[in-house]
This record gives structure tokens, C-alpha cells and sequence, in this order.
């Protein structure tokens, strides 16, 4: 761990020092504003340590990353929103979560923010950054869509049937979930942690309860950790099918589509008889063991073998899906690497980083990442194919382990945790990290970094220079999470 006093105009050490961290192939997990003018910068190290920079200043303004780390730049922007603290030389410094209606004196993480402000009377929507000239289109989609999907503003500028630039508005729902986290005790948070999300909502769970026994210096027994492999690599299955049945809906592949959707709602169901809950709400708790019937859990495996056998054959015969896939919405791996791509994003553009290849948790198992080189739809459909089954052989073994391993154990956290503390997990999106400040057995900060925060960025890279007609495939192909940012 390192601590920097900010005083001068240059700020070269802290820049320095996570930039060393990038280069030297680390992993961000999470940059976090908290009070009195502090910022921490957490790194996962390729040894699967934590490492821990912290930056103090006086005056308004602090030294920004984002310069020569662009994945920091949604951070920053956020920081400047929720804080008020600036980011001297940030390159593109506007309003990321704060809405024209909030007071311009508002920042609602600081310790005076008004908990019932007077809201402006203006129109809610932020400017957009859009391309001026000639012959350019300005295209704008949502907040409000078609069918079920969360709020999420996209505005295109457009030249044509090409896309020249998308401007993605996510933060429409302003929950303040990291807000509303604060001063609560520990049994209050897992409720509301379960539900920040309904995609990730296990890995979640699972940063939160890490978390605390860290912080408690507790380790769970055998038998309660390969339950929760069971619950987090349940979930990985069950969003990538639910993925893997949408991409071929941005084609008009309707017969692999609705297959799809079946395959995944019988999933789900079972799970839902399995563990309680169709999203896993609620399902993972300290070092208790789940509660579930395992044996309808591998009941439940074997029935996906069998549909997913054959409609794996369908989608890997049809030629012309393929052709259609290939090529659109490309991400090089330089630019993946340089926006802090997570997960299935990041894999498919040829990086090998998996977060469970280093999480204490998969020590006892084998994850070997997936991983293409095209870096466009198809290379993103593939990852989520070859971790379906890879997540599906998991299965098999902590099933296996579950038999012979078992825990009657009842451990309740000490009700005055005091500290800070940072967890992770390799959640569906990828990357997902917590850091939490906990004083006397009450949370006094909680911030979460999730694998979609991380993607968002890179989703607008991939649609710009593709046709208008490409973006509801590549947007399905990243299938990110809005919940997970609008937090």
C-alpha cells in the first residue's frame, strides 16, 4: 500500500504509480471517492494480491488518471458527480450520473448533501456529445424501449445506415443504492446487496459475504465453499444462455432464438425449485451450507446437457448466422485493454484474464479461460459457448465434492467490524469488485466497480463504424447489465 499527499500541480506519483500497476499487468478493481477529500485505487496483481494507492488533497481539484488510463474516466466522472471532486485534466469532463435538475451545490455522497434537495425545473436530459456536419443524422433511442429491458438512453449520430459515433446515457433510474448502503448494520446489507442486480446478483452476494469474513479473518468451511462455486457457476450458465438465445434474435434466427429462451426459462425454474429463487436472490450467505436439493441439482445439469447437445448442433450448422457475425462490432485488443475490458468483452478480444484463476475459491479446480481472437460478435458467441460447458464440467465437480464434504457449522459475524476492506469475483459481465468501509459493525462507504461499469465504454467503441442495423446484435452480443451501473 502506498499514501500520496497531493499538494503540488503536477500529481506525477500517483499517476505514476497506477500506471506502473497497468503496465505491469494488473487489474483494476475499483476507484473509490470517499469523504475528506480521499481516493483509493485498488489493483488485483497478476500473484493474486491486492494492492492498495491512496491519493489526499487540499483545494478543489485532484490529478486525473484518466489521461493515460482512459478505463478510469467513467470513474472520475462519477467521482466528480456524487463528490464534487474535480479531475484536473480529465479529457472529457461532463455530467455522467447527475441530471440538470440536481442542485449544482448537490453531491449526495458528501457528509452535508441534502437528503431531500429541491430539484431544478429543467429538462432532466444531459447534452449529448454528438458529430456536427454535413449529411449527419442524430438518432435517438430509449430511455424507454420495446419489451422488458431496462432504461437506457442511446444517441446515435448517424451518416447514412453507418454509425459514426453512439453516446450511451445509462444512468437513468438514480436508485442510490450505494446511498442507501450507508450506516446500515450487516444484517441489513445482504438484502439489499442480493438486489442490486438481477443478472449478477450471486456474485454480489458473494463480495459481500468475502468481504466481511476478510475483514473478520474467517475462512468458510470446505463444504460451504464449494456451495458457493454451485450458486455462482449456476448463474454464469444461466446468463449466458440467456445470451446466447438473444444474438441470434438480432439476426431473425427466431427457431435458435425461442429454443434458446426455452432452454434458458427451464434453467431458471429449476433453479428457482433448487435454491428458491429464479434470480438467486437471497441464496448465499456466511459459512452456512445451501440449502437445496442436489440431487435435483444434477437431475437439473443433466436435462441441459441433453437440449443444449441440440441446439448447439442447430446454431453451429447454420452458415449464413456466422457470416453474419463476423466482422461487426469489433474490438482490438489494444483498445480492449485500454478501456478495461471485463469478461466475455475482454476474452473475446484475446485476452486471457479470468478472475477465478485467482480467486481462493477455484484453487481446488482447473478454470482455463476462454478465449478467441476476433474480437466481434461471433468471437463473443463463441466465449459464451465454450464457457457454458465449461461452467457446466464445474458443476459436475463441486456436485461431486458436495457428496463427501459437509459443514454443520454456524458462524455469525462479530457486530463491530471496523476497516476497509476489497472483494472480488469473475461475475457473468466479468470483473466485479466491492470496497468497503465498515466502522464499528455499520457501513460508512460501499462502493461496487461491476464488469458491466467496466464495458459500457467499450459497447460504444464496437458500434462506431458499424451500419444502424448492426447495433441490436452487437448490443445483444455484450448483453450488459444496467442495473449494475445505474446503482
Amino acid at each position: 500500500m502506498s499514501y500520496l499527499l497531493f499538494k503540488d500541480a503536477s500529481g506525477d506519483s500517483w499517476v505514476r504509480t497506477n500506471m506502473k500497476h497497468k503496465m505491469n499487468g494488473n487489474q483494476m478493481l475499483a476507484l473509490t471517492g470517499l469523504r475528506g477529500r480521499l481516493l483509493k485505487a485498488h489493483w488485483l496483481t497478476t500473484s493474486g494480491d491486492i494492492a492498495e494507492e491512496s491519493l489526499q488533497w487540499e483545494g478543489p481539484g485532484f490529478p486525473s488518471l484518466s489521461r493515460f488510463l482512459p478505463e478510469a474516466a467513467w470513474d472520475e466522472r462519477e467521482i466528480h458527480d456524487l463528490f464534487g471532486y474535480v479531475p484536473d485534466g480529465h479529457p472529457e469532463l461532463r455530467p455522467l450520473v447527475r441530471t440538470p435538475r440536481w442542485p449544482k451545490t448537490f453531491f449526495p455522497l458528501q457528509d452535508d448533501a441534502d437528503s431531500h434537495p429541491h430539484w431544478r425545473d429543467v429538462e432532466p436530459d444531459n447534452p449529448s456529445r454528438i458529430v456536427e456536419g454535413d449529411g449527419v443524422t442524430v438518432m435517438k433511442v430509449g430511455p424507454t424501449h420495446a419489451g422488458i429491458i431496462e432504461s437506457g438512453h442511446f444517441v446515435f449520430s448517424i451518416m447514412g445506415e453507418n454509425i459514426l459515433h453512439l453516446d450511451a446515457h445509462l444512468f437513468q433510474n438514480h436508485r442510490g443504492m450505494e446511498k442507501v448502503l450507508e450506516t446500515r448494520l450487516l444484517g441489513q446489507v445482504p438484502a439489499l446487496v442480493s438486489r442490486i442486480c438481477g443478472a449478477d446478483s450471486v456474485s454480489h452476494q458473494f463480495n459481500f459475504v468475502s468481504a466481511v469474513e476478510q475483514l473478520a479473518g474467517r475462512r468458510a468451511p470446505e463444504a460451504v465453499q464449494w456451495d458457493r462455486i454451485l450458486l455462482l457457476e449456476s448463474e454464469r450458465i444461466l446468463s449466458h444462455l440467456n445470451d446466447l438465445a438473444q444474438i441470434p434474435a438480432g439476426v431473425g434466427f427466431q427457431v435458435a432464438n425461442q429454443r434458446g429462451l426455452a432452454m434458458k426459462e427451464k434453467w431458471q425454474r429449476g433453479l428457482a425449485a433448487i435454491f428458491g429463487h429464479r434470480f438467486l436472490f437471497d441464496t448465499l450467505d456466511f459459512d452456512r451450507e445451501i440449502l437445496c436439493d442436489k440431487d435435483g441439482l444434477r437431475t437439473l445439469v443433466r436435462s441441459l446437457e441433453q437440449s443444449w447437445s441440440q441446439w448447439r448442433r442447430l446454431v453451429d450448422h447454420h452458415r449464413g448466422f456466422h457470416d453474419r457475425m463476423q466482422g461487426v462490432g469489433v474490438v482490438r485488443q489494444s483498445d480492449a485493454e485500454r478501456l478495461g475490458a471485463a469478461g466475455v468483452a475482454a476474452r473475446a478480444s484475446g485476452l486471457g484474464f479470468d478472475a477465478r484463476t485467482l480467486m481462493p475459491l477455484y484453487q481446488g479446480i482447473e478454470v482455463e479461460p476462454a478465449r478467441a481472437d476476433g474480437g466481434d460478435v461471433e468471437a463473443r458467441f463463441q466465449i459464451r459457448l465454450q464457457e457454458v460447458e465449461s461452467s457446466v464440467r464445474i458443476l459436475k465437480i463441486a456436485l461431486d465434492q458436495v457428496s463427501v464434504t459437509s459443514s454443520n457449522s454456524f458462524w455469525q459475524p462479530p457486530c463491530d467490524l471496523s476497516g476497509d476492506v476489497v472483494s472480488y469475483s469473475e461475475s457473468p459481465h466479468g470483473l466485479n469488485a466491492h470496497m468497503i468501509r465498515f466502522e464499528d459493525g455499520r457501513i460508512q462507504r460501499y462502493h461496487v466497480r461491476s464488469g458491466a461499469f467496466r464495458n459500457w465504454p467499450v459497447l460504444a467503441l464496437a458500434v462506431a463504424g458499424n451500419a444502424v442495423a448492426d447495433f441490436p446484435l452487437i448490443n445483444k452480443s455484450f448483453e450488459l447489465c444496467y442495473s449494475c451501473s445505474d446503482r
